[in-house]
């Protein structure tokens, strides 16, 4: 029984109850999400711009190495021809992107009774994307639409009428012409009737150069040019296939003389240029490496910078609906 005169005992629970509750676990454990919490919050508001950021970014990186492989492609197969070797064509078939974003982190926090409190706080943010671009051979079929058909007049006309120079047209593509007087001219150097070939596609050129050339629709179907006062059916004209005018275009690649007996050298018309160099040109549209040298179409050679786009322009048009386009899949987010 305690008296009055009965020392009182302190109850140890109630003299640090200020500091009972900053040392709580709920309390420490709040002090220690905290910052955790607040810190993720903002890294994933900065990791959605990230993301989008580098969503636009990856896809003008596709659009380039998709656009750059293709190029490429084509002067390479350009130079296996030269060498009369056999090409090889692949098509972009599909391009799938996925991306992966990861938040962690690690807080902790020491409240001594007596002293300086101290926290610790680790974060830690990772993005990554991971790209696959499959391609498939052109074979079969495709191949022989694409590379074997010969080009439609139908093709020419919308050529033509794209603005093409109907120089390059002609020497690219167009086979012989048959005059309606029976008059044959061959778009080869070596034929005799080359000369002949090249002043008709003049004249036609110099109707081009003042807006005086068109093509217009015939009465019995097809299509004919029309340049001033002459007209001419393009169902006259006998054209190359795409095969034919990559391999006409491939006499003016510059071949060195250790390769020289790999090729048989014929004049070409010099609507393409390919030159060769021991080291990676500097300044080049595209070079590719081939058999210990590198060939490459100058920046400042425009002629042959519009020719290589034609050729590209081309075989996409022959290339038609025979197989699907490519697929290309990116997450929105």
């Amino acid at each position: 029984m305690m008296t009055s005169d009965s020392p009182m005992k302190a109850n140890p629970m109630t003299h640090t109850s200020i500091n009972a509750l900053i040392h709580s676990p709920r309390r420490l454990l709040a002090l220690a999400i905290l910052p955790v919490a607040a810190t993720s919050l903002a890294l994933f508001a900065g990791g959605c711009k990230v993301a989008n950021t580098a969503l636009r970014a990856d896809f003008v990186d596709f659009n380039s190495i998709i656009q750059g492989n293709q190029t490429q492609q084509m002067l390479l197969n350009l130079v296996r021809m030269h060498y009369r070797e056999t090409p090889l064509f692949m098509q972009a078939g599909a391009l799938t992107a996925s991306y992966e974003s990861s938040i962690g982190g690690n807080s902790t926090a020491t409240i001594p009774v007596d002293g300086d409190s101290e926290f610790g706080l680790e974060i830690d943010y990772k993005f990554s994307s991971k790209p696959t671009i499959s391609y498939t051979p052109i074979e079969g079929k495709a191949y022989v639409d694409q590379f074997m058909s010969e080009v439609t007049p139908t093709t020419f006309a919308l050529l033509v009428r794209a603005g093409w120079p109907i120089v390059k047209l002609s020497e690219l593509l167009v086979e012989r012409v048959t005059l309606q007087s029976g008059e044959v001219m061959t778009g080869r150097p070596s034929s005799v009737s080359y000369p002949k070939f090249q002043a008709f596609f003049q004249t036609l050129q110099d109707a081009e150069d003042v807006d005086e050339l068109s093509v217009a629709p015939m009465k019995g179907g097809g299509f004919e040019l029309v340049a001033s006062k002459q007209t001419i059916a393009i169902e006259s004209f006998q054209f190359r296939s795409l095969f034919s005018a990559m391999f006409m275009a491939a006499r003016n690649v510059d071949t060195p003389p250790s390769r020289a007996s790999r090729t048989k050298v014929k004049q070409g018309a010099g609507e393409l240029v390919i030159r060769v160099y021991d080291t990676p040109p500097k300044d080049a549209l595209v070079f590719v490496e081939y058999t210990g040298h590198y060939y490459a179409i100058a920046n400042d050679d425009i002629r042959s910078k519009d020719t290589l786009a034609l050729l590209m322009q081309l075989s996409r048009i022959q290339a038609g609906p025979a197989s699907p386009p490519p697929l290309i899949t990116i997450p929105a987010r």
